[in-house]
C-alpha cells in the first residue's frame, strides 16, 4: 500500500498546479452548495415530550377552558402510542412559579419510549394536529408543539419571533396582524399567534374640547377626576401607633358596572356647580390590549411561529424574503427573535473564537516552523477539508448547528497535526540527508501513511454510532458527529495529496 501510494503521490506531484486546481474547483463547489443548508440552534431531539397549549378569549371561564381540554384529552387519551398525559388547566407553571389565568391551559404529552414505537415525535405531532384542530374553541386556538429542551437556555417561546417596535398600539397590533397573515401564507410556518391579546373590554371616553372649555373643563381635570372616582384618591392617613394607613375614596365597583354609569360620573366646572362626563364626552365601548409589553421603554408586540418542515434558518430566510417584499411605515421597527435570535449570536461568537483559535495557532506554528509559509499552508488546508462537511451534511439533510462547531473543531485540530507532522519530517530530512524539497516530502508522506490513516480510521469508527443516533439522546450529536466525519474523509485526502503538492509548490529548493 505504501508503495502505491508513493508512484501515486509523485505523479500528483507531477502534475501539482492540476491537483491544486482541482482542490480549488471542489472548494468553490462547497462555498455555492453552503447557502443550501439549513441552519438552527440545536437540533430537535425525538424525546416524545410534546404540549398542546389552549388560550381562550380573555374572560372566558375556567369552566370553559376545563371543558375543551377535556374534549381534546378524550379524543386522543387512548393511543397507546402515549405512556403519559398530564392536564394543566387555569393558568401554567413557569419554573418555581405559577400564574392563574383562567383562560389558558395545556396538555403535556409523555410518548413511549423510542424503540417501542415506529413514529419520530415530530411525525406525531403531524398526526396529532388535525384531531387537536377538530375540537372547537370558541374565539381562541390550540396548538401542538414540541417541548423545548429541558435546562437550555433559549430566548423566546418559539423558534422564530418578529419584533414589532413603535408607539401607537393600534398601528402595532395591526402591523403585527399583517405580519401573522404573511407568516401563515408561507408553507413552512406553523403555530402561528400575536402575543398581544385585544380582548380586554373597556370604555373610551373622547372630550369634545371645544364643548369642554365652553364649561370651564380641561381634558386634564376629565381625567383627574375620573381616575379619582374610579382609581381612587388618598384624601387623608389613619395613625396607628407608629404606622400611618392611607383612606382612599373612590365610587364603589357595584355602581360603575354600565356605560350609562360612566356617563353619569360627576365632574366640576370652573364656572360653579358640577356636570356630567356625557355632557362634554363621548363614551365608547371598545378592546383593549390586556398588557402592553416594553423593550427599552419602547411599545412592542411580538408574532411567534414555528417553522415546520424545513429548518430554522430557511424557515426564516423564507420570511425575511416575503416581508421584504412589504412596505413599513416610518418609526416602526421590525427585529427577529428565537430561535433566529439565537443563531445570530451563536455565529458572532463562534467566528471570534475561530479568529482568536487561528491566530493563535498560525503564531505558534510561525515560531515553531522559523516560517510564516509553512503555517499558511497548514491553515490555508483547512477549507479544503470543511468542503467534506458542506458536502455530507447537504447528502444527509442535516442542518448546521451548535453541536457542529464541536465537529469543526475536530476537522481544524486533525488538518494542523497532520500537516505539523508531515511538514516537520520532510524539513528534517531536507536539513540531514540534503534532499529536495520534492524527495523530502515524498519520503515524509510515505512514512506518515499508516499513522495517518490508522488514526483517522479510529476517530471515525467512534463517530459512527453517534452518526446514526442509534440511542436515545443522540439525536443532539448527530449534526456533529456527521459534520466530523465528512471533515475527516475529506481531509484525508488534503493530506495524503494535496499538502504535498502545496509543499513542493511554495517550498523553494536549498
Amino acid at each position: 500500500m505504501t508503495e502505491a501510494y508513493g508512484r501515486t503521490l509523485e505523479r500528483a506531484i507531477r502534475r501539482r498546479w492540476l491537483v491544486v486546481s482541482s482542490f480549488v474547483a471542489v472548494l468553490v463547489v462547497a462555498v455555492l452548495a453552503l447557502g443550501r443548508l439549513g441552519s438552527e440552534f440545536l437540533p430537535q431531539m425525538d424525546d416524545g415530550r410534546i404540549v398542546v397549549k389552549v388560550k381562550l378569549p380573555t374572560g372566558a371561564s375556567l369552566a370553559e377552558t376545563d371543558r375543551v381540554l377535556a374534549e381534546i384529552e378524550r379524543r386522543i387519551g387512548k393511543d397507546e402510542r402515549i405512556e403519559s398525559l398530564f392536564t394543566l388547566c387555569g393558568g401554567k407553571v413557569w419554573g418555581l412559579y405559577t400564574y392563574e389565568i383562567a383562560n389558558e391551559g395545556e396538555l403535556n404529552i409523555q410518548l413511549v419510549p423510542r424503540s417501542r414505537r415506529k413514529i419520530t415525535t415530530s411525525e406525531y405531532i403531524e398526526h396529532l394536529r388535525p384531531m387537536v384542530g377538530k375540537v372547537p374553541v370558541p374565539g381562541g386556538n390550540a396548538m401542538v408543539m414540541q417541548m423545548k429542551i429541558k435546562g437550555i437556555r433559549k430566548l423566546g417561546e418559539a423558534d422564530i419571533e418578529v419584533n414589532i417596535e413603535g408607539q401607537d398600539m393600534a398601528r402595532l397590533y395591526d402591523l403585527a396582524r399583517q405580519t401573522a397573515g404573511t407568516m401563515n401564507e408561507l408553507a413552512h410556518f406553523t403555530n402561528v399567534y400575536v402575543s398581544m391579546d385585544m380582548t380586554k373590554p373597556e370604555y373610551r371616553v373622547l372630550v369634545d374640547r371645544q364643548r369642554a372649555a365652553e364649561l370651564g373643563v380641561s381634558v386634564g381635570d376629565v381625567a383627574e377626576t375620573m381616575r379619582s372616582l374610579i382609581s381612587g384618591a388618598v384624601a387623608t392617613r389613619f395613625r396607628d401607633g407608629d404606622e400611618y394607613y392611607g383612606i382612599r375614596v373612590m365610587i364603589p365597583e357595584s355602581k360603575v358596572v354600565s356605560r350609562r354609569d360612566v356617563e353619569n360620573l360627576p365632574l366640576n366646572s370652573a364656572q360653579g356647580g358640577y356636570l356630567r362626563l356625557k355632557d362634554i364626552a363621548e363614551v365608547r365601548q371598545a378592546v383593549g390590549p390586556v398588557e402592553i409589553v416594553r423593550e427599552d421603554q419602547v411599545k412592542q408586540v411580538i408574532v411567534r411561529g414555528d417553522a415546520a418542515g424545513v429548518s430554522v434558518g430557511q424557515a426564516l430566510a423564507e420570511l425575511k424574503e416575503a416581508l421584504g417584499r412589504k412596505d413599513r411605515p416610518v418609526g416602526y421597527e421590525f427585529s427577529f427573535g428565537g430561535q433566529a435570535q439565537m443563531m445570530a449570536e451563536m455565529k458572532q461568537t463562534v467566528l471570534g473564537i475561530l479568529m482568536f483559535a487561528v491566530f493563535f495557532s498560525f503564531i505558534v506554528l510561525a515560531v515553531q516552523f522559523n516560517s510564516l509559509k509553512l503555517p499558511a499552508l497548514i491553515l490555508g488546508s483547512v477549507p479544503f477539508c470543511l468542503a467534506g462537511l458542506v458536502f455530507i451534511m447537504l447528502f444527509t439533510g442535516l442542518p448546521l448547528g451548535a453541536t457542529v462547531i464541536i465537529g469543526v473543531l475536530v476537522i481544524i485540530a486533525a488538518t494542523v497535526m497532520g500537516g505539523v507532522l508531515l511538514f516537520t519530517f520532510a524539513n528534517e530530512f531536507r536539513e540531514r540527508d540534503g534532499l529536495s524539497p520534492k524527495d523530502a516530502v515524498l519520503r515524509a508522506a510515505r512514512i506518515r501513511l499508516r499513522p495517518r490513516v490508522m488514526i483517522t480510521t479510529a476517530i471515525l469508527v467512534g463517530f459512527i454510532p453517534l452518526a446514526f443516533a442509534i440511542e436515545e439522546g443522540g439525536d443532539m450529536l448527530q449534526p456533529m458527529a456527521t459534520a466530523a466525519i465528512g471533515g475527516l474523509l475529506m481531509e484525508i485526502l488534503v493530506a495524503l495529496f494535496l499538502m504535498p503538492c502545496l509543499y513542493v509548490a511554495f517550498t523553494k529548493e536549498g
